[in-house]
């Protein structure tokens, strides 16, 4: 594999993990990985074997295809959007980000499980 490739499986790991709320550490555990060698593959700078990321999808309910789903601009769009609600939300005060904390919790408990193929 590329080394491009190494960093986009390595980014998809990342967000992956992100979106289940682990940390590295949390992780690495649940796929028998030790953190230094997982933090190598989500910067890319591991050459991970399949075995590892079979783990690694397994510990994030996942299949192994979803860290080769390469979706060009989507990362960049998700982060955009952060920044956008950071923007509305940032002079706001404690009580009141809490609020939109709870708010948002409320919003995602609605919309559909996110579908793994």
């Amino acid at each position: 594999m590329s080394q491009n490739l190494y960093r986009q499986v390595g980014e998809r790991v990342k967000a992956h993990r992100k979106l289940a709320r682990l940390t590295q550490d949390q992780l690495a555990q649940k796929a028998n990985l030790s953190v230094h060698y997982l933090s190598r593959i989500e910067t890319g700078s591991a050459a991970p074997t399949l075995d590892s990321l079979e783990r690694v999808a397994e510990a994030l309910g996942a299949q192994i295809g979803e860290l080769f789903q390469f979706r060009k601009g989507e990362a960049k769009e998700a982060k955009e959007l952060l920044q956008q609600i950071h923007r509305l939300l940032r002079s706001r005060r404690p009580e009141e980000l809490r609020m939109a904390r709870n708010l948002i919790g409320q919003i995602v408990e609605l919309l559909p499980p996110v579908k793994r193929t």
